[in-house]
């Protein structure tokens, strides 16, 4: 379902792209498995992408690239001024420790004219999240005794280190983790409204363009996500609202 929900997110987005460039040189930062480089390469536009070493233990995801994928170290971009037509990011700036030193750099290898399109979570994500959290720890529970009943028939005991992992497990997941690199699962809720992004892209020297959602409704943990489809999803979303702001934005030109 995860993999679903990015490519139907990237379709949205490149259908929003052509509004702007029908095509052009597109650097994707944060791209994980690169699905979505994949899907925007195959529309026509000629994909850079970038993220944290696969051994960096920060990302499961890329583990499994599938695009070929530039390793950067989180702030500094590696190519040369007025590279790109086009950055893109999806669900990534929350997470960017030097977020002010990489939007900077976003603007140093845009070339004149170019924009940027970021998807960053919305307070409705954070909410539906939190809500979700303790019913998502349950049936990950019941999945994981589930599987403990059936393979224990014929095997050993599993061994105390083994145990004592899985209680460390348990205890870190008594309360709901923050998603970002700043504040908590709180004050997300405030850090995540339209009117903080608003107030983070014009001090950043970003002239927003478009605001939007991105029409898909899912929760942090996913949570009975292979019981709805896409297309419902986008039905839920629409009523909700989507689970992220879509900001199309160009660097502010000198007076």
């Amino acid at each position: 379902m995860f993999k679903q929900l990015r490519l139907a997110e990237v379709e949205e987005s490149i259908a929003l792209l052509r509004q702007y460039k029908d095509s052009g040189d597109l650097l994707e930062i944060g791209a994980g498995t690169g699905w979505q480089s994949k899907a925007l390469s195959s529309a026509g536009y000629r994909v850079d992408a970038v993220d944290l070493p696969a051994d960096s233990d920060i990302s499961n995801h890329a583990r499994s690239r599938e695009w070929p994928i530039r390793d950067y170290d989180g702030a500094r971009l590696p190519f040369a001024n007025h590279s790109f037509d086009i950055v893109y990011s999806s669900n990534v700036l929350e997470h960017v420790i030097e977020l002010d030193e990489l939007t900077q750099e976003m603007k140093r290898v845009l070339r004149p004219g170019g924009i940027a399109l970021h998807l960053v979570p919305n307070r409705g994500w954070r909410l539906l999240s939190l809500a979700t959290y303790y019913p998502g720890q349950a049936f990950d529970a019941l999945r994981w005794a589930t599987r403990r009943s059936s393979n224990a028939i014929g095997h050993a005991p599993i061994s105390t280190p083994v145990s004592r992992n899985l209680l460390a497990k348990a205890v870190r997941r008594l309360l709901p983790p923050a998603h970002g690199s700043v504040g908590t699962p709180i004050t997300e809720i405030s850090r995540f409204s339209k009117r903080a992004w608003d107030a983070y892209f014009q001090r950043s020297g970003w002239r927003v363009l478009y605001h939007g959602n991105n029409g898909l409704l899912a929760s942090g943990d996913y949570l009975l996500g292979s019981h709805f489809t896409i297309a419902q999803r986008r039905q839920l979303g629409r009523v909700a609202g989507g689970i992220a702001h879509v900001y199309v934005v160009e660097p502010e030109r000198a007076p």
